[in-house]
């Protein structure tokens, strides 16, 4: 994934599943993810039916990057347009089959700032079946962000490039 802060993400997930399918909510601890991912990490509904998520708990280093603390705030209050699209079907591909996402690509920030950004978006779980929440965990880059977005879903054990699905992402496209 390129980063330190991604794969530690990726491995707390993974340990905290004991062998489920998907992790449970209850067994995502604050004091384990700890001081240095803690700040990069954003805890999601999904809402799978109704297609929204909606942020419940947003880390300081998103918020001080992104402007604001959008906790409590629905991801179609932040985002539009293409961006809004290309996300949004991020968190619904990682609940729907049940699957870490990767991602790496290029955001217009604020006011025309371009910004790289990688997020790690891991599925999980209140009941143990249904995923219906998501673990993300997010930094950004001041280097040249990639034109296209680059995806990676972590499937039957392995990491699969499904970057083809988003060629057609406009992501210039204001947000």
């Amino acid at each position: 994934m390129g980063n330190g802060v991604l794969g530690r993400a990726f491995d707390y997930w993974s340990r905290i599943g004991n062998g489920a399918e998907i992790p449970l909510r209850r067994d995502l601890d604050p004091l384990e993810i700890g001081a240095a991912l803690l700040p990069h990490s954003l805890l999601t509904d999904v809402d799978l039916a109704a297609r929204n998520v909606r942020h419940r708990v947003v880390g300081t280093n998103f918020a001080e990057n992104f402007g604001r603390d959008i906790t409590g705030i629905d991801l179609s209050e932040v985002l539009r347009g293409s961006y809004f699209d290309f996300i949004h079907g991020l968190f619904m591909l990682t609940c729907e089959r049940k699957v870490p996402v990767f991602s790496h690509s290029r955001f217009r920030w604020d006011e025309g700032r371009m910004l790289g950004t990688s997020r790690l978006m891991m599925p999980l779980s209140r009941d143990g079946g249904n995923a219906d929440m998501a673990f993300v965990a997010q930094v950004f880059h001041r280097d040249t962000p990639p034109v296209l977005p680059h995806v990676r879903m972590f499937d039957v054990g392995q990491w699969q490039d499904i970057s083809d699905r988003y060629a057609f992402l406009a992501v210039d496209a204001p947000v």
